[in-house]
């Protein structure tokens, strides 16, 4: 049973994977369904009988209830929902769930764990980010390492790389289990139609990319005869940081600036990000973009997913995206495939495309500290990472969803039907796991041998290009915590870069402040950064 608590609403990619259902049961052997198999063959007695004994059932446990706090697409209709009530049975739980729309999401999520009402499992976007840290020194969460080791799944599945990753930086204990994920590679999705019009090739170097942008701003690629397209947007996905930081990867990248901690500057050596050297030049880049009003002007208030709407509304050429964001993208366009091209990040002055990865997490569960069923809601975590709940979760229901599914090849066949009704019933924002062994179940969107033939030609041309550069994950507490160290300060760095890009200050004047200000309130926690970051490189 299903207790549709809230709105539901969120977005993109309707994830497909599931196990045939009618192999759905051998999986169940192996993964400890709720009823198992427990009947057997009576033996005959021994002595005369007129009665065949057959033993009882097994008893089974009643299910646990559990309240669940979590992000799902718009188009996924939570309530009766067969997806969902499959999981029920499979996990022997019963589900209460409360699941806000994605854009607000985050806030709210600082509103329900301020409320102090909290339901037993909750998803937190960031993993363990400093909101994570906060509640678990306000006593809201429960700590897990005596616990963990009791679920051979959530060992399994979950790497130590990732476990070390999430683990407090104030206390080194555990309170949010990670929800692996594929790796993810991220470029940039652009309008492939608007390029092939203006004859144009998708840009590869910053030079390239300059000229795309004035094209598709200037030069009507969408053919209706008004001004009013723009080359690229950001978004915003979380509170408190600029949009230029969050969806910028494939920018940054030919500035040599990551935009991830852990990732060495152009001379070897680890800092803080505002004292690298490909800082300012693209800050500086920006302003330009802006001055000449080829980026969208609201890029600066962009929600999560907003500047995706945008392409799909003909308005904006160009946003970071990763491998996966052409064939997710037909949930929210059917001509997606059609249209969008994924490609590789800006290559930098010296040639290098570098792509940052950091550990394959999407966020993590928390479990609240006055949680009644905090044993059996890591036992519904456990299932999650089983390939059995990954595929249920990515393709949905034999006969309801698709009409076969090959896991080997990941090649799925639907009606049109089916594929409309994928959409309603589940997504990879459903999973509790959207990776088994660093693999997911199918690839998103493509559910025919063409499309997986597009994304194949274009996944691996991109990583051709591309240099990988495997970072850690970063524990380092000073550097983490600056957000509640000196929210103030981290406010007015944000505000000013802003300002600058907008042309609100001068260079000077930013640089002063950077100077004068930033530098030394952080001096402390860059010694602390790349001490600890010397150390793990070793």
């Amino acid at each position: 049973m299903l207790v549709l608590k809230g709105s539901v609403k969120g977005l993109v990619s309707s994830s497909v994977s599931i196990l045939l259902l009618s192999s759905l049961v051998a999986a169940c052997s192996s993964n400890s369904g709720p009823q198992g198999n427990g009947a057997t063959s009576a033996t005959p007695s021994t002595t005369p009988s007129t009665i065949t004994a057959t033993p009882a059932p097994a008893k089974t446990a009643a299910p646990a209830a559990i309240k669940i706090f979590n992000r799902v697409n718009a188009t996924v209709v939570v309530e009766k929902n067969p997806v969902i009530a499959e999981a029920e049975k499979l996990a022997n739980v019963k589900l209460e769930v409360e699941a806000p729309p994605i854009n607000n999401y985050v806030d709210k999520l600082q509103v329900l764990m301020a409320s102090g009402d909290l339901p037993d499992l909750i998803y937190n976007w960031g993993g363990a980010d400093a909101n994570m840290e906060k509640w678990a020194q306000n006593g809201l969460l429960v700590s897990l390492d005596d616990k963990i080791k009791n679920y051979p799944n959530l060992t399994k599945n979950i790497t130590k790389e990732m476990w070390d990753a999430v683990k407090s930086v104030n206390d080194g204990k555990t309170y949010i289990i990670p929800r692996t994920n594929i790796v993810n590679h991220w470029g940039y999705k652009v309008n492939q139609q608007w390029l092939d019009k203006l004859k144009l090739k998708a840009p590869t170097t910053l030079d390239e990319f300059t000229n795309v942008c004035k094209a598709f701003t200037n030069n009507d690629p969408d053919g209706n005869g008004k001004p009013d397209t723009y080359c690229v947007s950001f978004s915003n996905p979380t509170l408190g940081a600029n949009t230029i930081w969050n969806a910028s990867n494939f920018l940054t990248s030919a500035f040599s600036l990551p935009v991830v901690n852990g990732a060495k500057d152009t001379d070897g050596a680890y800092k803080i990000r505002e004292k690298m050297s490909g800082y300012i030049p693209y800050l500086t880049y920006l302003k330009q973009l802006n001055d000449e009003k080829l980026i969208d002007p609201e890029f600066l208030i962009n929600k999560i997913y907003v500047d995706q709407e945008k392409q799909n509304q003909n308005r904006i050429g160009i946003i970071y995206a990763h491998q996966y964001s052409v064939m997710a993208n037909l949930s929210n366009d059917k001509d997606s495939d059609k249209k969008y091209t994924y490609q590789p990040v800006l290559k930098d002055s010296k040639g290098v495309a570098s792509d940052w990865v950091t550990p394959a997490m999407w966020g993590g569960w928390m479990i609240a500290k006055n949680s009644k069923n905090i044993d059996a809601v890591l036992k519904f975590l456990d299932w999650g990472n089983t390939t059995e709940a990954n595929t249920l979760f990515q393709v949905g229901l034999k006969g309801l969803t698709y009409e076969s599914y090959d896991p080997a090849t990941k090649n799925i066949t639907r009606t049109a039907d089916q594929t409309t009704k994928l959409a309603s019933v589940t997504s990879t924002y459903m999973t509790l796991a959207n990776a088994i062994d660093g693999n997911g179940a199918i690839i998103e969107g493509a559910d025919s041998l063409e499309r997986l033939n597009i994304y194949k030609t274009q996944a691996d041309a991109a990583l051709k290009q591309m240099t990988v550069i495997n970072v850690p994950a970063v524990r380092s507490p000073k550097i983490l915590n600056l957000n509640s160290s000196i929210p103030d300060l981290v406010k007015k760095k944000d505000d000013q870069e802003l300002k600058y890009i907008t042309g609100n200050i001068t260079l000077q004047q930013f640089k002063d402040f950077l100077e004068k200000e930033w530098n030394p309130a952080t001096a402390d926690a860059e010694k602390e950064y790349v001490e600890y970051m010397n150390k793990v490189a070793k």
